[in-house]
């Protein structure tokens, strides 16, 4: 007896899906570091807004004894911000040691891409609502999707607009990334870390200041900055490193300074550039972030305005070499 509509055992085993026998473990590893690092981001700003709602003060103890930590992350939600810029930190040498390892793999692509949504977008968008409903919280609306007031709504979907293009970011540098002679030594658009970045060091640059100012040079120190002027800037700093997300503005490489052989000077720069850092941590990330998010449009302004040509993102074959993270 025939059976109708069966087919050929070799037809049928040809068009099993191939199973995923074995993954880059390490890479791996350093993607995950950055998934719980957003996860505890998330966590920690939850718990700043639980702290504000019992009116517990918010700088207290979150370290045991290190003063040290407990002055450059004073409350919960600078404690979530610096686990934002730690993640970032997973996320940067999870490609390098794939690199390394000669391990790159559309797994673990994926893998990093589905790791920022968490911690370099749902982690700051978090944030940011907390941060907002902290300094509002003596105006007469609140933020919320269904707030009766229009501002309410509008500081509310500013954030979920901040998450839907470090959504789209990620899913366009997938899609991209898999494109035959694309140059893989610039970025389209401010890479997520890089938004998530500028925006958790105003965070703890805020939070800081709050509770102990900010030393500059010379013995002046800038008093915490006025809640109004956050709770108004907050917004707009997220509606503009989301369209810079989803912009063509090319970006450079955090990471190319780390390869290959480079000229002296620059490992002297990079000496004096962690000394300045240990000197001034909070205001040193702060600016170094939105440095790195200004010079996308600064040096696209400029090549424009000389008359030379924009980087193509097409380059040969030969030259092409991939990475599949850091979007």
């Amino acid at each position: 007896m025939r059976i109708i509509g069966r087919k050929p055992e070799s037809v049928t085993a040809s068009k099993r899906p191939k199973r995923l026998r074995s993954i880059a473990f390490l890479p791996s590893l350093f993607t995950l570091a950055n998934l719980f690092c957003g996860f505890g981001a998330i966590h920690f700003g939850l718990q700043a807004m639980q702290a504000f709602g019992e009116g517990v003060p918010a700088a207290q103890d979150l370290t045991g004894n290190s003063t040290l930590l407990d002055r450059m992350l004073p409350s919960f939600l600078s404690v979530g911000a610096g686990l934002i810029i730690i993640g970032m930190i997973f996320d940067l040498f999870d490609g390098l040691l794939a690199r390394m390892t000669r391990m790159t793999t559309n797994f673990g692509g994926q893998l990093d891409s589905l790791a920022d949504v968490v911690t370099c977008g749902v982690a700051p968008a978090v944030l940011l609502i907390v941060l907002m409903m902290q300094e509002l919280h003596r105006e007469p609306f609140s933020i919320s999707p269904v707030s009766e007031h229009i501002m309410g709504r509008l500081i509310w979907v500013s954030a979920g607009v901040y998450l839907a293009c470090a959504a789209v970011r990620l899913a366009r540098f997938n899609v991209e990334h898999a494109e035959v002679g694309y140059n893989h030594q610039r970025f389209r658009g401010l890479p997520s870390p890089g938004a998530a970045g500028i925006i958790a060091a105003f965070l703890i640059f805020q939070e800081q200041a709050r509770e102990y100012g900010v030393r500059l040079p010379g013995d002046i120190v800038m008093r915490a900055i006025p809640p109004e002027f956050v709770a108004y800037f907050a917004p707009l700093l997220a509606i503009a490193v989301s369209l810079l997300m989803v912009s063509r503005v090319p970006y450079g490489k955090v990471t190319a300074v780390l390869r290959g052989r480079r000229p002296f000077g620059q490992l002297i720069l990079v000496i004096l550039l962690f000394a300045v850092f240990w000197s001034f941590k909070t205001l040193f990330v702060l600016v170094f972030a939105a440095g790195y998010v200004l010079s996308g449009p600064v040096l696209l302004i400029v090549k424009r305005f000389r008359g030379r040509p924009v980087s193509s993102p097409i380059i040969e074959p030969e030259e092409d070499e991939r990475d599949v993270r850091t979007g």
